[in-house]
């Protein structure tokens, strides 16, 4: 699964948190892109892994509004 801005936007609306433009830009480069290993194998990220990234970050800023 790769975060898509769409998805990222339904996501922010559901937790009902909003962040900076930047940070918003830095999750869509970490979570939409393909990964690969070291050994090159393709690491396709779950929706779980995806929502984990997305609560490490936006921890900080649930805690402000």
């Amino acid at each position: 699964m790769l975060l898509t801005k769409k998805r990222l936007s339904t996501i922010l609306e559901d937790l009902r948190v909003r962040i900076p433009a930047e940070l918003e830009n830095e999750l869509l480069d970490e979570c939409s892109n393909l990964a690969t290993d070291d050994a090159g194998h393709v690491i396709e990220y779950t929706e779980q892994d995806i929502y984990e990234q997305l609560r490490k970050k936006l921890r900080p800023y649930q805690k402000n509004q």
